[in-house]
């Protein structure tokens, strides 16, 4: 199976008040032949699809018509996971539809870990890999504020709250692996900052 991953494309970016559309067509048509013609299986792109919440028409447009692209291909797959730069809501509003071209869309955490975790099957519907799904978790994903809380204990709060939100979603993948009863690879796909 040949896998690829991909990230921060942030589509609409400008650099120095410029526009840059036929950058990211040129980026995003590149990408689309090398899938066709290395073959590849899956895609995974790790967040930041877009520069902002609220993309333009074109952003969308060149979005949408790499998608259709791939979907066209080879790829059997592509996972999406939002970013920090894009709008969970944004990038859910056309999960279904999407998912009829095997494009899964994971734009916001979700209170049960069943949700982040993806069994992708090949074209006679047996499983072939099981992805984990992570989004970018934000304060409020992870954590409850307190009063009179420190920077500090925000900060150690966060950080075990993303790496207990990471753990449980890891922990369902290991039991779906084990249910299917198959040896199948897992791939962890997530948008964050580590140190």
């Amino acid at each position: 199976m040949n896998v690829l991953h991909t990230s921060d494309w942030h589509i609409g970016r400008t650099l120095c008040g410029r526009k840059r559309y036929e950058e990211f067509e040129a980026f995003l048509g590149w990408l689309a032949e090398t899938i066709r013609r290395t073959e590849i299986d899956v895609l995974l792109v790790a967040g930041d699809v877009f520069d902002t919440g609220s993309p333009s028409n074109r952003a969308q447009a060149i979005y949408y018509s790499f998608l259709r692209r791939v979907a066209s291909s080879s790829c059997r797959h592509a996972v999406i996971v939002g970013g920090n730069h894009d709008s969970p809501t944004f990038l859910e509003a056309p999960k279904t539809l999407l998912e009829a071209l095997d494009v899964h869309v994971i734009g916001c955490a979700s209170e049960d870990p069943e949700d982040e975790v993806l069994v992708l099957r090949n074209g006679r519907d047996a499983p072939e890999l099981i992805v984990c799904a992570v989004p970018y978790l934000r304060d409020r994903d992870v954590r409850a504020a307190e009063a009179g809380e420190s920077v500090a204990d925000k900060e150690r709060k966060l950080v075990d709250g993303i790496r207990d939100h990471y753990a449980a979603v890891a922990a369902v993948a290991e039991r779906r692996r084990a249910e299917l009863g198959e040896d199948l690879p897992i791939v962890v796909l997530g948008h964050l900052f580590a140190a």
